[in-house]
């Protein structure tokens, strides 16, 4: 075996290495993101059954700002319940990626 052989072994293991170890934060972010996703979720999914109006005219100009309040709230919540669908799917995307690489290189 020659030390050409020797170097190409060598760097053959450490890419696997290091792919691997990128498989590593990749599972970890897919679940993280997927956690994430659900309870923000559930939390878009959540109704206004414990708000009730007390039926009061002179506080009415409080439901206006509490109703745009509550839109912005669940605006807000979808859009970060689709950027960590993306995420997600990048992940599991990258994650397929390197799994094809170390199958390739080993």
């Amino acid at each position: 075996m020659t030390w050409a052989d020797r170097v190409g072994d060598l760097a053959t293991q450490l890419a696997l290495v290091l792919i691997n170890f990128g498989r590593i934060f990749t599972l970890i972010l897919r679940v993280l993101t997927a956690k994430i996703d659900s309870l923000i979720t559930n939390l878009a999914e959540k109704g206004e059954g414990g708000i009730t109006p007390t039926g009061s005219t002179a506080k009415s100009w409080v439901s206006l700002p509490a109703a745009v309040a509550w839109g912005v709230a669940a605006i807000v919540l979808r859009t970060v319940s689709i950027v960590t669908v993306f995420a997600r799917q990048l992940t599991e995307t990258l994650d397929e990626f390197l799994r094809a690489l170390a199958e390739e290189s080993a």
